[in-house]
């Protein structure tokens, strides 16, 4: 009997992701030592564990199943870790103010996130309509402003204001996310991950303004930065602006800017009227004592944190992820039970993650 029960444990450990065990805890928010005593083991054996040092056994693999809230083929899915993206809107430059177990733990989320989208994929035949350009800014005379101009070439954008970033986005194959980032104090991340569209998450919390320059950013980053430099991040602001506000249609709008004239345009061009301010200065549109004045005046109305709600635009809502699990769950016919069970995660924490809701049951005609 226990040589029986020994033997599947060799086999079950052999499949075995012991980093899983640690993008897991982190997911949680908990420590070696809460984990270890919550599973009466020491903090010692579990650290071997998590570090692949040690043989997991049924009994701890049960332990773990609990203890993280999880069913135990969690640890035995065929993924890699992924560390922390290589830009993060506004990067983390706020890092002195965000504990390191914060971020880990929305690292360990993205890690999730990326697991399940590969997942859902594999059901689907997903064909970009639009190509991702990349450009590097070095090469165009005009940098990353030029190359904005480009991407809204390549991609037939009309003149104007953006419809939708979200839409755009997604029709070029980039898989939009949105997530609860509020706690780590960043506005969104881009993975470009082997064998998947690139992922942006984005800050679940953000305005609508925001959210587009947001998402404008990141595409600056997926469209010029197959590398990290210095610039990188001043550059993906200056395509986010660019793209939103091109500069040859909206420098005679920008002309004798005030700010209840920027509140006017904000529903027009869905960005914020910082950000028009910021493009008028830019481009030259209004004198320098004109800007100093405006940003004096927008801060003494405490609009430098957050724009009157009065003046918000519609936050754009993504239709790729719905879209996937709406497959899985029509067109495979799949339970939402099931689903979690594919996916490797309780359906409790899969509802709140995704905000699924339960399936409502249909009425029959009688006859």
């Amino acid at each position: 009997m226990v040589a029986a029960n020994t033997a599947r444990v060799e086999e079950r450990s052999e499949a075995f992701r012991h980093e899983l065990l640690g993008v897991r805890r982190r997911m949680l928010g908990l420590s070696q030592a809460e984990v270890a005593e919550r599973a009466g083991i020491s903090q010692a054996s579990y650290s071997k564990l998590e570090q692949g040092l040690k043989p997991i056994t049924e009994a701890t693999l049960a332990q773990f199943s609990n203890v993280l809230s999880c069913p135990r083929s969690f640890f035995f899915q065929p993924e890699r870790e992924y560390g922390p993206p290589m830009s993060a809107h506004p990067m983390y430059r706020k890092r002195a103010s965000v504990g390191q177990k914060v971020l880990d733990k929305l690292i360990a989320e993205f890690n999730v996130r990326i697991a399940h989208t590969r997942t859902l994929l594999r059901s689907v035949d997903f064909e970009p309509e639009l190509t991702l350009p990349a450009c590097d800014p070095d090469d165009f005379s005009g940098g990353a402003a030029e190359v904005a101009g480009a991407v809204r070439r390549a991609w037939y954008l009309p003149r104007g204001p953006v419809a939708s970033v979200t839409e755009c986005l997604e029709r070029a194959g980039c898989i939009v996310m949105r997530c609860d980032m509020d706690q780590a104090k960043i506005d969104a991340a881009s993975y470009r991950v082997p064998g998947l569209p690139p992922i942006i998450f984005v800050n679940s919390a953000l305005p609508g303004d925001r959210l587009r320059f947001t998402l404008a950013h990141e595409l600056g980053h997926l469209v010029m930065h197959a590398y990290p430099s210095p610039e990188m991040e001043q550059q993906a602001d200056a395509f986010a602006s660019a793209f939103l506000m091109p500069a040859d249609d909206i420098r005679p709008e920008l002309s004798g800017l005030t700010l209840a004239k920027a509140a006017a345009m904000k529903p027009i061009w869905k960005v914020s009227i910082g950000a028009l301010v910021y493009r008028a200065s830019d481009l030259e549109a209004i004198r320098p004592t004109q800007v100093e004045y405006l940003w004096k005046v927008r801060a003494a109305k405490g609009w430098s944190t957050r724009e009157p709600v009065a003046f918000d635009i519609p936050v754009e809502e993504p239709t790729l992820v719905p879209g996937l699990f709406e497959h899985s769950l029509e067109e495979g016919g799949l339970s939402l039970e099931e689903l979690g069970q594919v996916l490797h995660m309780n359906l409790d924490e899969l509802q709140r993650l995704y905000q699924l809701q339960p399936a409502q049951p249909r009425l029959r005609r009688v006859k």
